[in-house]
């Protein structure tokens, strides 16, 4: 039940970053409330229920944002086995944890988003693209991480408990 309402959570953070999130512009990018979600949640689940969940979240972003269909559910599959399969290697409860896992999540997701609209599209604005991948939206992300982390650390660690 846990699971499931984790992924409810997760679509629901889907039709918000689709519908209002993506639409606030802060240096010319949007921030990404889901990646910032898979990130938090991936380091209480093990291996296999985190990547399912963020296959799940990923297949569901693909189908309502659209773009290159499958890229946000490898994307996000991988974040959450990866960062799960580190969970009992590193401290859950840090702020800079948090924020260096997002910046680290941040910058890997664009790389393949950069990577993968260069290669399909022909897109010739690589380097605003990179600029805006591996500095603005990484910062961006951390900077929100820590605040949704500050506001709901209570709710997050409870996920630890059960």
């Amino acid at each position: 039940m846990k699971r499931f309402l984790l992924c409810l959570i997760g679509i629901l953070l889907v039709i918000i970053e689709g519908s209002i999130t993506n639409y606030i512009d802060i240096f010319g990018v949007s921030f990404s409330l889901v990646l910032i979600y898979c990130t938090i949640i991936s380091l209480y689940f093990d291996d296999l229920e985190a990547g399912i969940i963020g296959a799940i979240i990923g297949i569901t972003k693909d189908i309502t944002l659209g773009g290159i269909f499958g890229i946000n559910a490898l994307v996000l599959f991988s974040i959450c086995y990866g960062i799960s399969s580190l969970r009992n290697k590193i401290y859950k409860e840090s702020y800079v944890t948090i924020a260096t896992l997002v910046i680290i999540t941040s910058i890997f997701d664009s790389m393949v988003n950069i990577t993968a609209t260069t290669l399909v599209y022909n897109s010739y604005g690589i380097l605003t693209m990179v600029l805006k991948g591996i500095f603005i939206i990484p910062i961006i992300n951390s900077i929100l991480s820590l605040i949704i982390y500050g506001v709901f650390k209570q709710n997050i660690l409870k996920l630890k408990e059960e």
